[in-house]
C-alpha cells in the first residue's frame, strides 16, 4: 500500500520534469520586449470602447446586457442618459456594442492601458466620446508577430506588406530609480 503511493508521487514528479524538459527542447513561444516591441493582433482583439452621443438614444440597453455591470448610465445637461463605463469591472465582451440598436457604441484600437488609481478606471460619457490616449513614452516602438518557420515560432518585424524582417537583438531596458 505504501510502496504504491510511493510509486504514484515519483511517476508525477517524473512527469512534471519530463513536460519541464519538453517545453525547454521545443519551446513555442517568445518574449516580446514591451513596451519596446508590441505585438500586432491584426484586428482580433476587442479594444476599448467609444461613444457616439448624437446616436444614443439612451434605451439603456448596453447597461442591462452587461454581464460585470460596468455600465452606468450618468444624467447629462440635456436631460438624456448616456452610458459610462468602468474600465475596472470590464471584462472586452462587447456584448454592449453587439446590443445597441444604433451603433452608437464603437470599438477602438486601444488595446493597453494602465492606471494607477482606480478611479481614473471610470470613464463618463465625456471622457468617452474620444478614445484614450496613450502617452509616447518610447520613442520608437516596433510592431511584431509570431510566426511558424521550419517547424519552429519565429518572432519577425512587421513593415511593409509582405515584407517581413528578423529583428535585432532586444535592446537593453534603461533602470528608472525613483
Amino acid at each position: 500500500m505504501a510502496g504504491q503511493k510511493v510509486g504514484e508521487a515519483i511517476r508525477a514528479v517524473l512527469d512534471v520534469i519530463g513536460l519541464g524538459l519538453k517545453y525547454t527542447l521545443r519551446p513555442e513561444r517568445l518574449t516580446i520586449y514591451y513596451p519596446y516591441e508590441v505585438p500586432d493582433y491584426m484586428g482580433r482583439v476587442r479594444g476599448w470602447i467609444g461613444l457616439w452621443t448624437e446616436r444614443c438614444t439612451s434605451c439603456m440597453i448596453c447597461a442591462r446586457i452587461c454581464p460585470t455591470n460596468a455600465i452606468k448610465m450618468y444624467m447629462e445637461k440635456n436631460g438624456r442618459r448616456y452610458p459610462g463605463i468602468d474600465y475596472g469591472r470590464c471584462i472586452m465582451c462587447h456584448y454592449c456594442i453587439d446590443a445597441c440598436p444604433t451603433y452608437a457604441l464603437y470599438p477602438t484600437d486601444m488595446r493597453d492601458l494602465a492606471f494607477y488609481r482606480h478611479e481614473d478606471m471610470m470613464y463618463t460619457p465625456d471622457m468617452m466620446r474620444k478614445p484614450p490616449q496613450v502617452p509616447k513614452l518610447v520613442p520608437q516602438v516596433v510592431k511584431v508577430v509570431h510566426e511558424y518557420s521550419g517547424g519552429r515560432v519565429v518572432k519577425v518585424r512587421l513593415g511593409e506588406p509582405g515584407e517581413h524582417k528578423p529583428l535585432p537583438p532586444a535592446p537593453s531596458v534603461p533602470v528608472v530609480e525613483s
